[in-house]
């Protein structure tokens, strides 16, 4: 509609008019995009008011306020899509940060108030700079969010009035239990500093481990590769192979294929993270780790990493079809336990859209409730397995 009238007044207003124009129904283009109607109602709607008095006095002539009213429609509307991204994008840091304050945690923790109001700033600073660099706006907000987060529980522990000793010895407990996780025995003769330093240097030889692991890894599929080759080159010096013959190599060749990817995808994620295995085909990655806020589709900023690892992951399958599937545990009723899995579902569905520009119509996501649990809902353990998201991937063939 814009350039059809844009066409029909172009005689009336002039080539700069008719830029003016352009410009500005292309901002407008790019507030509808970033969802300005809704995020940004105000301004979005002062925008569409200027550029139809823009569009009256081309009508009638009048070139000069045409083209005045014309490039103001074009800042309302880039305003406006402004405004949009970052309440996006800002909105729950912006919330946490609120609540945060209205606790009094600037008082009881005012470093960790003031980093996450410079990161929130730096993230709608980055959106100003450059708006298609949401990315980093979304980590500089998730970093903001978890720092007002890490504010209140800072205030609520400084509320309690703990004395040091029992703070030390619940630190103390913390640290045996990631040394736990790691596999390293508890010594109860040692100090806090002796237990940090040995859990360092754990992890740091579970790093080397796995960097070695990774070389073994690439020397094995570079010994593949050189046998592939000799198949390939015993079948020309036999003149040609059988049908038969050949259909064996492409089989061997789309068999490695498909194990380098899979050992790709494994090697992204920790036991508590994902699991992922072949199935029937289909590559399943079964997200043990990744969390939402309780009885909410909301995911925490802790599992902002992990959203990271799940999109490099989809990356190892190009144009291959992605179904998002969403459970939940027995508590509560089918009802809501199926519509939460749906609506979890949805949830990392959009941001996987949002964060690889993947189209929408190679995923689907299904919520399940509680109808396929994965381990024993009678037990704690049990029903936090089941609460889970499990990713079924349909590698492309060909």
């Amino acid at each position: 509609m814009w350039a059809g009238l844009l066409a029909t007044n172009l005689w009336l207003c002039g080539t700069a008019a008719a830029q003016d124009f352009t410009a500005a129904t292309d901002a407008r283009q790019a507030a509808l995009a970033a969802g300005a109607p809704e995020l940004a109602a105000d301004l979005f709607a002062d925008a569409e008011k200027t550029l139809a008095k823009a569009r009256k006095d081309a009508n009638r002539g009048n070139t000069d306020r045409s083209e005045d009213r014309a490039s103001r429609a074009r800042d309302e509307f880039l305003a406006a899509e402004l405004e949009a991204l970052q309440t996006d994008l800002l909105s729950e840091a912006r919330a946490t940060y609120r609540r945060a304050d209205m606790a009094r945690a600037r008082r009881y923790a005012p470093r960790t108030m003031e980093r996450s109001a410079a990161l929130i700033t730096a993230a709608a600073d980055a959106l100003d700079r450059d708006r298609s660099d949401r990315k980093g706006a979304s980590a500089l907000a998730a970093e903001g969010t978890a720092s007002a987060r890490l504010a209140l529980e800072i205030t609520t522990i400084a509320r309690d009035k703990p004395n040091v000793e029992d703070l030390l010895l619940q630190h103390k407990k913390d640290i045996e239990r990631l040394q736990s996780a790691v596999g390293i025995q508890e010594d109860v003769s040692q100090d806090l500093a002796s237990s940090v330093m040995l859990l360092e240097q754990e992890v740091t030889r579970l790093r080397t481990a796995e960097q070695q692991l990774t070389a073994e890894l690439e020397d094995n599929r570079a010994f593949s590769a050189s046998l592939e080759e000799e198949i390939r080159a015993l079948d020309d010096e036999l003149g040609g192979a059988t049908a038969e013959r050949r259909q064996l190599v492409r089989q061997i060749e789309a068999q490695a294929r498909a194990s380098e990817q899979l050992e790709q995808v494994q090697a992204l994620f920790v036991a508590t993270e994902a699991q992922v295995f072949e199935q029937s085909g289909q590559i399943l990655i079964r997200l043990l780790g990744l969390n939402f806020a309780s009885g909410s589709a909301e995911i925490i900023a802790a599992s902002e990493p992990l959203m990271s690892k799940i999109n490099r992951a989809l990356d190892v399958y190009p144009a291959s079809d992605v179904i998002v599937e969403g459970h939940t545990d027995s508590k509560g009723s089918d009802r809501l336990n199926q519509r939460l899995s749906q609506n979890r579902a949805e949830t990392v569905l959009n941001r996987i859209v949002r964060d690889t520009g993947m189209a929408p119509d190679r995923l689907t996501a299904v919520g399940y409730g509680e109808s396929r649990p994965i381990a024993n809902n009678e037990t704690e353990e049990g029903r936090a397995q089941n609460r889970r998201i499990d990713l079924v991937i349909q590698p492309a063939t060909g």
